[in-house]
């Protein structure tokens, strides 16, 4: 187990993989921030507009 450990460190392929996964962990990251504070936003928006009709509706 630790030459194969230590022949995937040596590889550049093992390199390539690493970076490719760092990256993919970060976009998704970015897109489940991203999705969460629309989600908030959508919520609030809706919230407000629930509000006004039941003003409008004089509940």
């Amino acid at each position: 187990m630790t030459r194969w450990i230590l022949s995937f460190l040596r590889d550049e392929r093992g390199a390539e993989t690493t970076e490719v996964t760092i990256t993919g962990l970060v976009v998704a990251g970015g897109a489940v921030g991203g999705f969460t504070e629309l989600n908030d936003k959508i919520s609030e928006k809706v919230s407000f507009t629930v509000r006004k009709l039941n003003i409008a509706n004089g509940d």
